[in-house]
């Protein structure tokens, strides 16, 4: 181990109160997984927030929430796309870990009744829609944790769908855009 190299900070990635507090009693950065997570992200990164610790290191909380979010030029079209997303929560919950499928295989798939609501429990989680409709929700959802930071993660089956879901969240947070195109 160099000792001429500061060590970089240590964070805690949790999905529960539990991970909450631990991350508050040692004073560590926080990020909750919100996109996969059944403990509500504002208890979390609230509780995160109230019972942190000072250290040298993190002298004030910091929290990162992680969390889903499909963009697309319509609602309907985000909708559509969504649809693979939902299919892969549902093969999780089933103890299938597969690659996405397209949306019109998922919009094919036979679900059960449990497995619609197992979707529409996950459903509460993902922000879906328009640029404008997700960008509210995501505010909503910020503001509610008291975020520091958002980080997104888009499962979408088309790479270029989801470069451009990318790109419309980037443009209406007037984010620089990084995305460069392969040449």
């Amino acid at each position: 181990m160099p000792s001429d190299v500061t060590l970089p900070p240590i964070w805690l990635l949790g999905s529960s109160g539990y991970s909450a507090e631990l991350a508050a009693a040692f004073g560590l950065g926080f990020a909750f997984a919100h996109h996969f997570a059944d403990y509500d992200a504002a208890s979390a990164m609230l509780g995160y927030r109230e019972r942190f610790k000072s250290t040298p290191t993190q002298p004030q909380p910091y929290a990162i929430l992680a969390t889903a979010a499909i963009a697309a030029d319509s609602d309907a079209e985000a909708e559509r796309l969504a649809a693979s997303a939902q299919l892969h929560y549902v093969r999780r919950a089933q103890g299938e870990y597969l690659p996405l499928e397209s949306p019109e295989a998922a919009a094919a798939y036979p679900y059960t009744a449990v497995d619609r609501e197992r979707m529409a429990r996950q459903r509460a989680r993902l922000a879906i829609g328009s640029a404008i409709t997700v960008r509210g929700r995501l505010l909503a959802l910020a503001e509610a944790t008291r975020a520091d930071e958002l980080m997104i993660t888009t499962m979408v089956y088309d790479h270029a769908a989801r470069r451009h879901s990318y790109e419309l969240l980037a443009e209406t947070f007037a984010l620089p855009r990084g995305l460069k195109s392969p040449p």
